[in-house]
Order: structure tokens, then C-alpha cells, then sequence
């Protein structure tokens, strides 16, 4: 009798618990996809019949959500004869740093057919994604009872899109072709200490550490079938996989675009991954290029203040260019455009632009001649003179043309280089055709190297491959 009586006293706080766990979603009505809109901290029913069971699902949009940013995602699955829905994700993530989607089965009585459910889930993500932007590299299954149970099971099919799994109140294995792919991958096993899932969450916990996965296994203090939503290690394990692992992409992004040079990239880069959580060192490295622009940006106004209107105009436009896409960027364009609308000065502003052009060009044929790519500088220099006869270096640079053109030694070092960049590529390309047997395809190339340049080492190499092509 007091077995007895103990069964029933556990089943009935058994049953509590899953209630307390899995209240029903406080979704806003209902919306159909071509009606749903989101914004930040607002979650979201949305009333699709192809979704199967209630008929509903719904998205959950974070605080801190900007569509600037591509954002790691959950796929919620939930507990048995409950309703689509964000917790315990929402309450764990502080309501940020996460998209959620709190998904539905195709049949609730049957989870089985997991194919349908995963192309289901598909078709959900594309809405979604069509809608908010996801970052496809955070993408994350997780669920609670029957949804964990299920978690285990879809992601079986599912594994090459996740970056990792939640898997509470329930056990599973892993299997099939994603079970090739969990080597490393995050997952995360959490069980009430007395949940009478708890044996099935510590073997679920061991199947995918077999496999290789870095399993972090939470038992929760005093708790039945529940989710502990102040639990650290699961906070701390969502924060540590979704946004600070967005954050750190982010941050290799903004560190790879500065040192190629791209500082406007750069600089937005840093600026959104100094909003992110634990990204608050970017604001100096952010401020460290925005400096250097506001300089320039001072500079400028001065100019444009002290009436200099070609000077400004140079300077603001060197801006534009080294930083686009910025802040400093808009203030250039727009000063330059307020300087435009003067007829006065519209003559020297023209005059500025076409200066800037030429100084590049300039630049650019001066590198060549630096590293002995006399070929590149003459058509450079040569460009220069016929693009811009009005320019302020246009004498000195003509002059400095005439002097390489009278060089017979820079002469004969450019017609070599233009010679072997040519001969080069036409060789390689008949030696493709050749290889694939299409000779005649490849002949047309050799006998221009042999045509133009018959006293060369290409033209023999060109006239041994035609010879091969007659045996």
C-alpha cells in the first residue's frame, strides 16, 4: 500500500511539474506568414496548417536584435501535449542573443516520420530567414521532454546544418549520417536530479561522448521533470556558443578587413562587434580608424572654410575613399555634394576630381617603375598623359615618359616583360587545350607567340609544341 501511494504521490508531482515546465505559449494572436512582421523583443504565433498539429508556431525576435547583424538561431522543440513556444530558451538567454523559433510536429501522437519533420523545419527556416536574418553557422536544435527526445532523434538528419544540440529532460542517441558529424560539436545534456528521465539524459550524455561530441552533462539541483532557467552552466553555454561565438567571427572579420586595407569594412565591423556581448574591446580598434577620419574630416572643413574649395573637395573626397560605407563617409559625400551646388566653384571642384584620378594613376605607375615592372609604368604613364592633359604633374610627367621612351634599356626590359606576360598566358592556354586533345584550338595561340615574338625562347617553346602536334 505504500508503494502504492508513493507511485501516485510521484506521478502527481510528477504531472505539476510538467505543467509548471510547460505552461502554454503567451504568443501574441495569430498571424498568418504573409502578414508577420517582427521586432525586437516581441514573439510572434504564426498560423500555418502545413506546420501539423496545433496548426501554429512561433518566432520569438530578441532585445537586442538589429538587422545589421546575422544572428545564431534555436529550433525549439516542445514537451508532450504542449504548445509551440520560446521557453525555457527565452528565460535562459535573458531574452537576448538568440532568435527562437518554438516549432510544432507534423503529428504529435507520431514523431517517427523524421524526414517530413526535418523538411518541415526547412521550410520554416527559409520563412524565417526570409524575414530576419540567421546566421546559418549558429544554428541550434534543442527541446525539453518528448522535444529533447526529439531533438536527438531529427538532428540525426539535420547535423550538417547545426551547430550544436540541447537535449533536456530526456535521453536519445546519436545515429546515422550525423552521427559522423559530432566530433567536437557542442551539446548540452541537462536532467532534474529527480526527473524520472535522469537515467535516459546520463546515457544520452555518454552515447554522444562516444562519438566524439564536447558533451556538457547539468544535473539540476532538487528538480523533477523541469528546467532550471537561472541554471549558469546552461546560460553560460548558450552565451559561449551563440553570441560569443558570433562576436569573435565578427571581431576575425573586422581584424582581416583592416589589414587588407579595407578600413571603411573594418570600421563597421568593429563598431557592431563592440554592441555584441564580450565584443567591448572593439570599440577601440574601432576608434582607432575613426580617428585618423575625423582628422581628415577637420581638415577638410578647414579648407572648405577657408574657401579652399579644390583642396576641400581633394580631401573630402579621400576620405570617401579610404573609409566607404562609414559615417565619415556620408558627412564627405555630403559636403562635396553642398560644394557642387555652387556654379562659382563647380570649375575647380572639377578640376579637384580629376586631379584626385590623376594622382592616382600617378601613384600607381610610380609603384611600377619602383619594383622594375617598366611595362606596367609606361602604360600607366602613357594613360596618364592622354587622360589628363590638364592636370597640375601633367608637364613634369610627360617629360618624365619622354625620358623612359628614349631609355633603350627601359625600353628593351618592357618589351621583355610585355613579351613573357603574354607569351606566358598564351602558352598556358594552348597547353590546356592540348591536354584535353584540342589541338586545333590550341594552334591559333602558338602561332601567335611564333608571329609576334620569332626570335624568342617562347617562339621555340611554341614551335616544339606545334611540332608535337604533327607526330
Amino acid at each position: 500500500m505504500r508503494l502504492t501511494m508513493r507511485s501516485c504521490s510521484t506521478l502527481i508531482l510528477f504531472a505539476a511539474a510538467l505543467l509548471a515546465a510547460t505552461a502554454p505559449s503567451r504568443a501574441a494572436d495569430g498571424v498568418t506568414p504573409d502578414q508577420a512582421t517582427f521586432s525586437p523583443g516581441k514573439e510572434t504565433k504564426i498560423i500555418d496548417a502545413q506546420t501539423g498539429g496545433v496548426g501554429w508556431y512561433v518566432v520569438y525576435v530578441p532585445k537586442d536584435y538589429t538587422p545589421e547583424q546575422e544572428w545564431p538561431t534555436i529550433f525549439n522543440y516542445h514537451g508532450k501535449n504542449n504548445d509551440p513556444k520560446s521557453w525555457p530558451f527565452k528565460e535562459l538567454t535573458d531574452g537576448q542573443g538568440y532568435i527562437i523559433v518554438g516549432m510544432e510536429y507534423l503529428n504529435r501522437d507520431d514523431t517517427s516520420d523524421v524526414a517530413a519533420n526535418i523538411k518541415n523545419l526547412g521550410r520554416i527556416r527559409a520563412f524565417v530567414a526570409s524575414k530576419l536574418r540567421l546566421n546559418s553557422k549558429l544554428i541550434f536544435m534543442c527541446g525539453f521532454s518528448q522535444g529533447g527526445w526529439s531533438t536527438s532523434s531529427f538532428s540525426n538528419q539535420y547535423m550538417d546544418q547545426l551547430a550544436g544540440l540541447v537535449i533536456m529532460g530526456a535521453g536519445g542517441s546519436p545515429g546515422g549520417q550525423g552521427a559522423a558529424l559530432l566530433k567536437a560539436k557542442p551539446v548540452f545534456v541537462g536532467v532534474g536530479q529527480n526527473d524520472d528521465a535522469n537515467k535516459n539524459a546520463r546515457g544520452a550524455s555518454d552515447a554522444y561522448k562516444a562519438k566524439g561530441a564536447d558533451v556538457t552533462f547539468e544535473e539540476f539541483p532538487g528538480l523533477g521533470h523541469n528546467v532550471d532557467t537561472n541554471d549558469k552552466p546552461l546560460k553560460d553555454w548558450l552565451l559561449k556558443w551563440g553570441p560569443q561565438n558570433k562576436m569573435i567571427a565578427s571581431m576575425k572579420l573586422a581584424q582581416a578587413a583592416e589589414k587588407a586595407g579595407k578600413l571603411g569594412d573594418a570600421y563597421n565591423l568593429y563598431i557592431a562587434t563592440s554592441k555584441m556581448t564580450g565584443g567591448e574591446s572593439a570599440a577601440a580598434l574601432a576608434k582607432a580608424i575613426s580617428d585618423p577620419a575625423e582628422k581628415k574630416l577637420a581638415d577638410a572643413d578647414a579648407a572648405l572654410a577657408a574657401h579652399k574649395f579644390p583642396d576641400a573637395v581633394k580631401l573630402y573626397l579621400a576620405v570617401s575613399q579610404t573609409y566607404p560605407g562609414t559615417p565619415f563617409d556620408d558627412k564627405a559625400k555630403a559636403q562635396v555634394s553642398q560644394i557642387e551646388t555652387d556654379p562659382a566653384i563647380k570649375a575647380q571642384i572639377e578640376q579637384a576630381k580629376l586631379e584626385a584620378r590623376a594622382h592616382a594613376i600617378e601613384a600607381e605607375a610610380q609603384l611600377a617603375e619602383k619594383a622594375k615592372d617598366y611595362a606596367r609604368a609606361l602604360t600607366l604613364y602613357q594613360t596618364y598623359v592622354n587622360q589628363f592633359p590638364t592636370a597640375s604633374h601633367f608637364a613634369a610627367i610627360k617629360a618624365h615618359l619622354d625620358a623612359l621612351n628614349a631609355d633603350k634599356s627601359i625600353q628593351s626590359a618592357a618589351a621583355g616583360q610585355t613579351a613573357d606576360r603574354e607569351c606566358k598566358g598564351w602558352l598556358q592556354t594552348a597547353d590546356n587545350y592540348m591536354q584535353n586533345n584540342m589541338n586545333e584550338k590550341a594552334k591559333p595561340y602558338l602561332q601567335r607567340i611564333v608571329d609576334k615574338y620569332g626570335n624568342t625562347e617562347w617562339a621555340a617553346e611554341a614551335k616544339k609544341r606545334m611540332a608535337q602536334m604533327s607526330n
